[in-house]
């Protein structure tokens, strides 16, 4: 599963359940890149049943409407001026999973309810139904919001940002679903078989590109209904490790060498695994140690094993399958 300050979450594209710590992750791209806005002022969840267009909940300006914010389902926000090179206010150590304040009298719950920067442009918050009705935000007029959020429905996360100094504010309107089929009995073992399928098969030399590893589940169980299937199918995977060897054709060098072994993944909801690979740090230092500096000594002695850094690359990743440890073949790609 994805980690926010060590803490457990699931994110949003995995079937997340009603009772679960759900991942609200938000990218913001402009000009073709990542980047921060320069303020991110709250994040509100409101029932998409009722509010089926944006006319619903914005005012003129296209701005959550006052009136409306009384409607949401639960408020996010950070700790203080919402601009983002404060750092402290939307740091992940923030995050804790206990509560740290008193939910309503206008007390939010610290270390629960903020909004966290993650990486170059991606942001989140969680939405804790294990928490329930104890999790509580501050809107725009200073009211207490307890989290309703309990029915397994659609919903939508309106972000609040203003991206440059010369920007008016505007907003940000994503969806997400809650489930409460994610708890599920079976009258017989269930009878798993994948299949992954590496899309990238070259890599330039120097770049950072997104390694992206398709998985196919097949439930082979006749008497299993399709709904249940379906189920496997869509975010059956929520964590696992990717690794990458370099192969050597050097008869002085080891035949292959490990470069990237990592958790450090993303996964979409139809089971795709991504791992951005940093071809200037990987090949270079390696990424054994999921971001962490590898000691010197390794460094050195990795520099002298691997060689030329274009060549053959071997790709596979590991994952758990309800009781299985499923470790794929060996996948192949082209750094040149």
């Amino acid at each position: 599963m994805p980690l926010i300050n060590t803490h457990e979450v699931v994110d949003r594209n995995n079937r997340p359940a009603v009772q679960s710590r759900v991942m609200l992750r938000t990218f913001f791209v402009n000009d073709g890149e990542y980047q921060d806005p320069l303020f991110v002022s709250s994040v509100h969840v409101f029932a998409r049943s009722q509010n089926l267009t944006p006319a619903t909940i914005l005012d003129s300006e296209g701005l959550v409407a006052s009136s409306m914010t009384y409607q949401a389902e639960m408020v996010f926000g950070p700790s203080g001026d919402a601009r983002v090179t404060n750092e402290e206010q939307f740091s992940p150590d923030g995050y804790s999973q206990q509560l740290n304040g008193t939910p309503g009298g206008g007390i939010y719950c610290e270390n629960v309810s903020g909004i966290y920067h993650l990486g170059r442009g991606e942001f989140a918050c969680v939405l804790d139904g294990v928490l329930g009705p104890a999790l509580s935000g501050i809107d725009g007029n200073g009211n207490a919001i307890g989290n309703t959020a309990d029915l397994a429905t659609r919903y939508i996360d309106v972000w609040t940002v203003q991206i440059g100094e010369a920007s008016k504010w505007k907003t940000f309107i994503n969806e997400f679903v809650l489930f409460d089929d994610t708890s599920i009995t079976l009258t017989e073992p269930a009878l798993l078989r994948t299949k992954n399928n590496l899309f990238n098969r070259r890599v330039t030399l120097g770049s950072k590109t997104d390694i992206k590893i398709g998985t196919q589940i097949t439930v082979e169980n006749q008497n299993i209904d399709e709904s249940i299937k379906n189920i496997f199918k869509e975010s059956a995977i929520t964590s696992g490790v990717i690794e990458i060897q370099k192969v050597n054709e050097d008869p002085n060098l080891p035949g292959r060498v490990t470069v990237v072994n990592s958790k450090n993944i993303n996964i979409t909801g139809d089971n795709t695994i991504v791992y951005t690979f940093d071809t200037s740090g990987a090949l270079s230092k390696g990424d054994l140690y999921d971001g962490a500096p590898m000691p010197q000594d390794e460094v050195e002695a990795f520099r002298d094993s691997i060689g030329n850094r274009r060549g053959t690359y071997a790709l596979r990743v590991s994952y758990q399958l309800l009781h299985e440890k499923i470790v794929s073949e060996f996948m192949y790609f082209i750094v040149q």
